[in-house]
């Protein structure tokens, strides 16, 4: 089973594009018994931070509703680390406590400063595109 802390920006994608990769990366494997989705706190509230920018405005379904799965299946964890990894955007660096402390395979992201890390700590940091790969073919 892998355990997956899934980054803001993909958690924005899924809700804005229905027929998106990142929606179709939550539709499969939301509820699948290959994974356990990791957040916290500070990821939801980012998200809805997010969200209700006003170039999000023009979205119909309501961040709450397209969380209410997410928030319902994923395992929620206190961030207790302080690990200061992204320099260049010190508020990424959730992501990477989340997932330290929920003890995450993978970290899923489309944000460049992350995914040039490749790895932190033995945390797997990955596209969408790649998890969905790994997931279809194990790795």
């Amino acid at each position: 089973m892998y355990r997956i802390v899934v980054d803001t920006n993909v958690i924005i994608s899924a809700w804005i594009n229905k027929n998106g990769s990142s929606r179709q990366f939550f539709a499969k494997y939301l509820t699948n018994d290959m994974c356990v989705f990791i957040t916290s706190g500070e990821i939801i509230a980012e998200v809805k931070k997010v969200a209700n920018r006003p170039k999000f405005k023009r979205y119909g379904e309501g961040i709450d509703e397209f969380l209410h799965p997410i928030m319902t299946t994923s395992r929620f964890v206190k961030i207790k680390s302080n690990f200061k990894v992204i320099e260049e955007d010190p508020d990424d660096d959730v992501i990477v406590n989340t997932a330290h402390d929920g003890h995450a395979d993978y970290i899923v992201s489309g944000d460049g400063d992350l995914l040039r890390l490749k790895e932190y700590r033995k945390i797997r940091i990955v596209t969408v595109s790649a998890m969905l790969e790994i997931l279809r073919h194990g790795s």
